[in-house]
């Protein structure tokens, strides 16, 4: 049995065989154009979701908050309140010998600045037999958090300023923990 082998040399490859050993310079070129490109709109969308995400812990750490000042009432059986203008949030505890709304501006309860301002709207559930509002209503938080354990049952929206994007809404009835949950584009909750 006979076996042939014949070895090719460079000089019996076809002209197209040796002209396509590398890249050229423009086929680099246009990769590294589609990567950044790529690159950009990725780069894009994790910007966008981290405000979102920074937004949200936001939010989750004013329902800790409300939380804390809750059981901090009933500790000390003190009243707490929480006052809410439309671009800050306070907390307050009433002195019972002074009888005022003594503003706590101390961690946990100084609320953190942000990059981003926020407007805050709050709707407090009304009672039978409530009094109308007079002027030392200015002197009373919005919220109410009892020695009791209870809240004023309230709907606090928080929404930025800076972008478009759905209000976060922190709920309370009166009796359970506050629930953060993200507001439908009609502005309610789910």
């Amino acid at each position: 049995m006979r076996t042939f082998s014949t070895q090719i040399s460079r000089r019996n490859l076809p002209v197209t065989a040796l002209k396509h050993q590398g890249f050229t310079l423009i086929e680099v070129l246009v990769v590294v154009v589609i990567l950044a490109i790529a690159m950009s709109v990725v780069v894009a969308g994790f910007t966008g979701a981290d405000q979102e995400q920074s937004f949200k812990g936001f939010v989750e750490r004013m329902a800790l908050r409300i939380e804390m000042a809750r059981d901090r009432a009933v500790q000390t059986n003190n009243e707490w309140g929480i006052y809410v203008a439309p671009e800050a949030v306070s907390f307050a505890e009433f002195d019972q010998l002074s009888g005022e709304w003594l503003v706590r501006s101390q961690r946990p309860f100084r609320v953190e600045p942000t990059d981003d301002d926020f407007q805050y709207q709050v709707n407090v559930e009304a009672f039978p037999g409530q009094t109308e509002t007079t002027d030392r209503d200015d002197e009373i938080p919005e919220i109410i958090l009892f020695s009791s354990g209870e809240t004023t049952p309230f709907r606090l929206s928080i929404k930025p300023e800076a972008w478009v994007t759905p209000a976060w809404i922190l709920t309370s009835d009166g009796f359970s923990r506050t629930e953060a949950n993200r507001a439908n584009s009609n502005g309610s909750t789910p």
